[in-house]
């Protein structure tokens, strides 16, 4: 590779999370119309609510962290937006396409590993879980991670995500089996006693493909990962079939117009969580979103409904 005689001090081939991701993020951009709405609703009421609620869960032995209580909110908001959590297929060539409004919420949440990699597992069903839930099923996540492969289950993830294109005739998708088994680089997944011992380990004890690979949606959260950046998404990509992602920053302090107890307006510091909402233009329009819109606003109006969930 012609560098322009720039020194290079150090060459990362990717490994299998890296191409795996590479693939998803690209086949997003190259086919998903993205449209993105960045959401600032003022969370003040609503974070004092929560802090109450969070120290009262704790003394019971439940952790409900900023995470956990935002995902319990998109979820209503999603509940109000059936169509917001749907698969797509679409052909471009005959310009058909049709939307599937799914029964059940599965959120994909991206799960920063110990090695700086990251996975995105999935909170299955949890239109039907309580904040109890979510962080006892959370505490769970993190146990299974800690027994499994991630090299071995994104084998099984590309494997069965590749066999299912076939299924769907994509004949392309022969180009990266190829590459994947007879390239310089190919790809292996365990082999012998390794793979026997490993397999031996039950699958609701460690992650399989169907953790990664049956999301619904997805929702990013980088406030986690760095509480003091002040800034936030301005657009992410949507993984297809997904037709709505939603990009969560930190908590940020801004000044803002609110009403006070007096009935008066005032100008005041207030607390902001910037929100990066984009979903498929292909699959719906930005009406798609304003039930979801509503829905949370009110939530954050009237945050003492979260001590009922």
């Amino acid at each position: 590779m012609d560098l322009y005689n720039i020194d290079v001090k150090e060459t990362n081939r990717f490994d299998l999370q890296r191409r795996a991701v590479s693939y998803m993020t690209s086949e997003s951009w190259q086919n998903v119309p993205h449209v993105t709405y960045v959401y600032e609703p003022d969370i003040t009421d609503f974070y004092e609510e929560f802090k109450t609620l969070s120290k009262t869960r704790r003394d019971s032995g439940y952790k409900i962290s900023v995470n956990t209580i935002m995902m319990k909110v998109i979820t209503e908001g999603l509940l109000a937006a059936p169509n917001l959590n749907s698969y797509i297929e679409y052909d471009h060539t005959k310009t058909e396409g049709m939307t599937h409004i799914l029964g059940k919420i599965n959120m994909s949440i991206p799960w920063s590993l110990p090695d700086g990699r990251m996975i995105t597992p999935t909170i299955p069903s949890i239109e039907k879980m309580s904040l109890n839930d979510i962080s006892n099923y959370i505490a769970e996540l993190t146990k299974r991670i800690e027994k499994t492969d991630i090299n071995e289950m994104l084998y099984q993830a590309v494997f069965t995500d590749s066999v299912n294109e076939l299924k769907n005739f994509n004949l392309g998708i022969l180009r990266r089996i190829l590459a994947a088994k007879v390239s310089k680089y190919s790809i292996k997944g365990l082999e012998g006693k390794e793979k026997e011992d490993y397999y031996k380990i039950p699958e609701d004890e460690r992650l399989t493909e169907k953790d990664i690979m049956s999301g619904t949606v997805t929702v990013s959260n980088i406030g986690s990962l760095y509480k003091e950046q002040r800034g936030f998404f301005g657009l992410l990509e949507i993984i297809p079939p997904q037709v709505f992602a939603v990009g969560l920053s930190s908590i940020q302090e801004k000044p803002g117009v609110f009403l006070h107890q007096n009935g008066n307006k005032e100008i005041g510091i207030r607390k902001i969580l910037p929100m990066s909402l984009a979903f498929d233009h292909r699959a719906v329009d930005f009406s798609a979103i304003i039930p979801f819109l509503k829905r949370i606003d009110e939530i954050f109006v009237e945050p003492e409904i979260i001590h009922k969930w």
